[in-house]
């Protein structure tokens, strides 16, 4: 009984100390603006680059960077992709991986229409078979750099599957 006590109290001990903490001095926050085009914009009397200036007027106003990931289809609007260009160099560009039918288009591929735009198996890359994913990587790549000049510095989605990532590190 005697081991027992004195065990509990040094557990007890080490974990009462305070450890530090080695990442608290790195405390930062990402601002990320997803910029869609026209597919499945459902808003009359507005388009979708009033929705991206509303958002850069903020960014503006408060002095911060961004990241702005643009969907394959909102880089057939020349507005949008204008406004991308004329980013300062404390801004990110980079790409939306959200499938739409006009990006399906470019890839040859046929989308998976659903109930709902926004159903995985329609928006997702993982929706698709592998072969189609990287003719959708591909066309969203080459989309992106040459409307915009370079490849995209950051890519984001709601869901990318391990085989994605490692196509786009690998390719691009």
């Amino acid at each position: 009984m005697r081991y027992f006590l004195i065990s509990l109290t040094i557990l007890f001990a080490f974990l009462s100390t305070p450890l530090p903490v080695l990442a608290a001095g790195s405390q930062f926050i990402t601002i990320v603006h997803p910029i869609r085009g026209k597919d499945f914009f459902q808003l009359e009397d507005e388009k979708p680059i009033n929705n991206v200036l509303r958002m850069w007027q903020i960014v503006q106003e408060t002095n911060l960077s961004a990241t702005w990931l643009v969907r394959p289809d909102a880089l057939d609007d020349s507005e949008i992709v204008n406004f991308l260009k004329s980013l300062p160099s404390n801004q990110e560009v980079g790409l939306f991986m959200e499938v739409t039918p006009t990006w399906t288009k470019k890839a040859q591929i046929e989308y998976h229409q659903n109930q709902n735009w926004h159903d995985a198996g329609s928006v997702f890359l993982t929706g698709y078979e592998v072969e189609e994913r990287g003719r959708l990587i591909d066309a969203a790549f080459e989309t992106f750099e040459s409307s915009i000049g370079y490849r995209p510095s950051s890519v984001g989605a709601w869901w990318i599957d391990a085989g994605s990532l490692l196509y786009m590190r690998e390719k691009y």
